[in-house]
C-alpha cells in the first residue's frame, strides 16, 4: 500500500473520464500530538490507511494526503479550498492524533515463567469540512483499544509469538500485508470501521454491493472487500426494534448502520423470456444498538421508506486483511 507514489495525474485525465468518477473527498496529513516516537510516520501513515479503507469500502476515488498536498503545491496561485472545490471535491478530512501507544505487560518470574501481553490504543480527533459552505460538519474524537486475545506464556525464557511480534513490529512496513495481521493492524481496521459508520451518511458515502464493478484505482491496496448478507429475524412494530442474524462473528459493532433490502422486480431475458432473477430494492436502514452473540444482534429502525419486516435482507461491507 504505497500511498506516496500515487500518480498525480488523477486530476488531469478528466478529458477521458466523466467528472462523476472523480473524488469528492480529500485527506490532509494529520497533526501528531501523541507520544509515539517510533519509526512510522503517523502523520501520513494513518490518514493514508484510512483513505484507502474508505476507498475500498465504498469503491470511490478518495485522495490521500500525499496526493492532495502535492496537487495543492502545484496550484498555489489560488487557495487550496478554491482549488479543491473547482475540482469537484466536496469534503476535506483533517485529523489530530491524540494517542498512539503500543504497550507490553509482563508478570511472573524472569527465566522461569512469565505472562506476556501487549496492547494498542489509537485516538484521533477527526474534522470534516464541507468545502462548498466552508463549514465544519463533523468534529469528534474516536478511540479504539485492543489487547491480544490470549496472554502469552513464556517458560524458562523461551520467546512467545506475542513477544516476537512486539519486538519486530516497527520493522514491518505500515499498511503492508504483514502489518494487517498484527494486533495494531487489526485495531486500526476497527477504528476505520467506527469512523466510516459515523460519517457515511454525513458525507454521502454509499456502500456499493456490486463486487464486479470496475473502478479507477490508483493504489495497490492490501485490504480485502467482502459482502456479508444477513436477515431480519424479528421486528417489534411498537418499539421499532429488530433482531438480525449477524453479530460478533461478522465484526458487527454498536452504532453501525445497515441498509435493509426487500425483493424488487422480476427480471426476464428480453430475447428468450427466461426468468433471470429478482432485483433488490433498499427500503430502509437499521442501527445496531447491541451485539448479543456470534450471529445475533439487536438494532433499531432509523429510516423506513417501506415497511421493514421479518425476512428482509441486511448487508454489510467488510474490509479485512484476509
Amino acid at each position: 500500500m504505497n500511498f506516496k507514489k500515487k500518480l498525480l495525474s488523477i486530476f488531469f485525465i478528466n478529458i477521458l473520464i466523466p467528472v462523476s468518477l472523480f473524488s469528492q473527498i480529500a485527506f490532509l496529513s494529520f497533526e501528531n500530538k501523541s507520544s509515539y516516537k517510533g519509526n512510522w510516520n503517523l502523520s501520513y501513515d494513518l490518514p493514508d490507511f484510512i483513505s484507502d479503507y474508505l476507498r475500498e469500502k465504498y469503491t470511490s476515488i478518495i485522495l490521500s494526503p500525499s496526493t492532495t498536498e502535492n496537487l495543492i503545491k502545484e496550484n498555489s496561485e489560488i487557495s487550496y479550498q478554491e482549488f479543491l472545490t473547482n475540482k469537484g471535491i466536496k469534503y476535506l478530512i483533517e485529523g489530530i492524533i491524540l494517542n498512539f501507544s503500543i504497550n507490553r505487560s509482563i508478570a511472573g518470574e524472569p527465566k522461569v515463567a512469565q505472562y506476556e501481553s501487549y496492547s494498542n490504543n489509537i485516538e484521533v480527533e477527526f474534522k470534516i469540512t464541507d468545502l462548498r459552505t466552508n463549514k465544519i460538519i463533523f468534529q469528534q474524537s474516536l478511540e479504539q483499544k485492543t489487547s491480544d486475545l490470549g496472554v502469552g506464556l513464556t517458560i524458562f525464557g523461551r520467546e512467545t509469538e506475542t513477544k516476537k511480534e512486539f519486538e519486530q513490529l516497527e520493522k514491518i512496513k505500515f499498511g503492508s500485508d504483514e502489518f494487517l495481521k498484527t494486533l495494531v493492524g487489526k485495531n486500526l481496521l476497527k477504528l476505520c470501521e467506527k469512523f466510516s459508520s459515523k460519517v457515511e451518511t454525513i458525507i454521502e458515502l454509499q456502500q456499493n454491493f456490486n463486487q464486479t464493478e470496475k473502478k479507477l484505482d490508483t493504489t495497490n491496496s492490501k485490504l480485502k472487500r467482502k459482502i456479508l448478507t444477513g436477515e431480519i429475524l424479528f421486528v417489534d412494530d411498537d418499539t421499532k426494534e429488530v433482531f438480525v442474524n449477524l453479530g460478533k462473528k461478522e465484526n458487527l459493532q454498536v452504532g453501525m448502520i445497515l441498509p435493509v433490502f426487500a425483493s424488487g422486480d422480476s427480471i426476464f431475458d428480453k430475447t428468450t423470456g427466461e426468468f433471470l432473477g429478482v432485483t433488490d430494492k433498499k427500503i430502509g436502514e437499521i442501527e445496531i444498538i447491541e451485539v448479543r452473540g456470534d450471529r445475533f444482534s439487536l438494532g433499531i429502525i432509523k429510516n423506513e421508506k417501506e415497511k421493514i419486516s421479518k425476512g428482509n435482507k441486511v448487508r454489510k461491507v467488510e474490509i479485512s486483511s484476509e
